[in-house]
């Protein structure tokens, strides 16, 4: 493979912010040309600002003038202005299954350029999740797929994906390590409370799941911090419930927490509950190792339940409780099944067109770089 004339990371959105930055500093000690462009995708600052100013990155950052979160409108500007910030010798890379990831898969497909997808494979085969689709398309025309596990790169396989696929663990992983020493000694909640996070839309638009958390938060006796996103506070004003919330002796409802006070509030968490996909696999970085009540339907991260790190809850306000207070199904191994800390090194050195070694003797490989062609 020739060494790309630059890499360019495409990222919208706190978690691509937070995956990418390891990547980042990776490609730039190799020596690489390095571009970050922001899709905007997180338009308010505390949703967007905090992940580019909190974290220091090594290269020129361009945003792109886009002023929508509707899927369509912000798919179609993000491809009609992609181009002008990429050369035909780019390597494009884009971390995820949001918006921001298929147009800038998009873009890079219809430009001919080389793209790399970081994060494939994740699959929860559930149609209702606007990210599933997302993936699977980026997944199959993407020329380079960085599987976080041997479950997901089985997942490319099976659907012989194209590219090349390598499992390299989950850079979120890289994150935590990398951040860790920075972590605030306390979030602002003291320590033992449940955590609390939900903010996905196949979720708020579902009247059992706002029943539920609502019914849910109710019923604590225990205190709840809950940093509320934009979206799930709009969401609560209609319904009627955000005040029921809100006036909760037992629930702090906070604005979103900046990335490193988040690690320190699932630290100091007794529990999470979360519909999140990036805090499944946070909690199980041993610097954080807190159990994790999925409010899902389906998790792409099956990594983590088969591992005892979390568990999948109904839509049931009785049951997330118990799940919540007994925590007898907590059973973590002993490492976490998204990797070292280590995967930005690997996904860099492919990126810059060095030589891969064997990756088997980390516990979340199956082997080296694996070409599903």
């Amino acid at each position: 493979m020739s060494a790309p004339g630059r890499v360019v990371l495409v990222a919208g959105t706190r978690p691509e912010f937070v995956k990418l930055h390891p990547l980042a500093l990776a490609v730039h000690a190799r020596g690489a040309d390095l571009l970050l462009i922001t899709t905007e995708q997180h338009t308010g600052a505390a949703m967007r600002d905090a992940f580019i100013d909190k974290l220091d990155w090594p290269c020129p950052v361009e945003r792109l003038r886009i002023d929508t979160q509707a899927p369509l409108p912000l798919l179609g500007a993000i491809l009609a202005q992609l181009g002008a910030h990429l050369r035909p010798t780019d390597f494009v890379v884009a971390e995820g299954d949001t918006n921001s990831v298929l147009a800038a898969s998009l873009a890079a497909n219809k430009m001919r350029i080389r793209l790399a997808h970081v994060e494939a494979g994740l699959r929860s085969y559930d149609p209702r999740m606007p990210e599933e689709h997302n993936r699977r398309l980026c997944d199959h025309i993407a020329d380079e797929l960085f599987a976080p596990t041997a479950i997901d790169a089985a997942h490319l396989r099976e659907e012989r994906c194209p590219g090349r696929a390598h499992v390299v663990g989950n850079t979120v992983m890289d994150a935590v390590r990398l951040n860790a020493p920075r972590i605030p000694a306390r979030a602002g909640g003291g320590t033992g409370h449940i955590l609390l996070t939900v903010h996905r839309q196949e979720n708020l638009d579902d009247p059992v799941f706002l029943q539920a958390i609502v019914a849910f938060l109710e019923g604590l006796r225990a205190p709840c911090l809950f940093p509320i996103h934009p979206r799930t506070r709009d969401t609560f004003r209609r319904s009627g419930v955000l005040e029921r919330v809100t006036l909760n002796s037992h629930v702090r409802v906070v604005e979103p927490f900046d990335y490193l006070t988040f690690l320190a509030a699932m630290r100091d968490a007794r529990v999470i509950v979360t519909d999140s996909g990036g805090v499944q696999e946070e909690a199980t970085a041993p610097e954080i190792r807190r159990p994790v009540v999925v409010l899902r339907r389906s998790t792409e991260r099956t990594a983590a339940i088969e591992a005892g790190f979390s568990v999948l809850a109904p839509f049931d306000a009785k049951r997330i409780a118990e799940l919540a207070d007994d925590l007898s199904w907590y059973h973590p191994g002993e490492r976490s099944p998204f990797g070292d800390g280590h995967a930005a090194e690997r996904i860099a050195a492919v990126l810059v067109g060095e030589a891969v070694g064997t990756l088997a003797e980390h516990p979340f490989d199956s082997g080296p770089s694996d070409p599903l062609r």
